[in-house]
């Protein structure tokens, strides 16, 4: 089994039940070219350019979807290589409305599509014969996966009284691994 934490920082961060661990895409080039198309955007609303824009718009989709497409290939060749037959996958349903962001993280969250990665990562997945199933993330990134107590993490650094530290989506990863999918047809890890 392989558990794949999403995210805005670091796109993805699969773990094995062996304990190999993989980061998956550049969160710091993403926010780079959304606020890059922003700025572009912003200009040519200025000089009421529309067809421009929409030309614009278009572009910034199309790269979006080539990074997931990458990022999604890049998890899946991982799994196939680590032989890996279940990947579990956060269920991220309503996640703009139900997490809390700073200001400077809520243009990203509302506009990157975890939704989107998850489909292609589904897809390619069954292509290779590998099972995808969801599990609910409430407490993922909190929870220790030692001890199971729940600590808030600081900045990208997890760590617990009990002693365990590492960093928070490999934490949100190996919990995901052992969280129960959602719908109930759960597999032991």
């Amino acid at each position: 089994v392989i558990g794949i934490d999403l995210g805005l920082k670091v796109p993805a961060v699969a773990v094995t039940s062996e304990g190999k661990t993989r980061f998956f895409g550049n969160g710091r080039e993403n926010k780079y070219m959304k606020r890059k198309f922003r700025s572009e955007r912003k200009g040519l609303g200025k000089k009421k350019k529309l067809r421009a824009i929409r030309k614009l718009d278009h572009k910034e989709q199309r790269w979006m979807k080539d990074k997931d497409h990458k990022v999604s290939r890049q998890i899946v060749n991982f799994a196939i290589k680590n032989q890996v037959s279940i990947i579990h996958l956060e269920k991220l349903t309503n996640i703009r409305k139900t997490t809390r962001t700073s200001r400077k993280n809520e243009k990203n969250v509302h506009t990157w599509s975890f939704y989107r990665l998850a489909q292609f990562i589904e897809y390619k997945a069954k292509m290779a014969g590998i099972k995808v199933e969801y599990v609910n993330p409430a407490y993922t990134s909190q929870k220790c996966p030692s001890c199971s107590t729940l600590n808030k993490a600081i900045d990208r650094k997890y760590s617990c009284p009990c002693g365990f530290h590492t960093h928070r989506d490999k934490v949100g990863a190996m919990n995901i691994i052992h969280a129960p999918v959602i719908g109930g047809h759960s597999q032991s890890a």
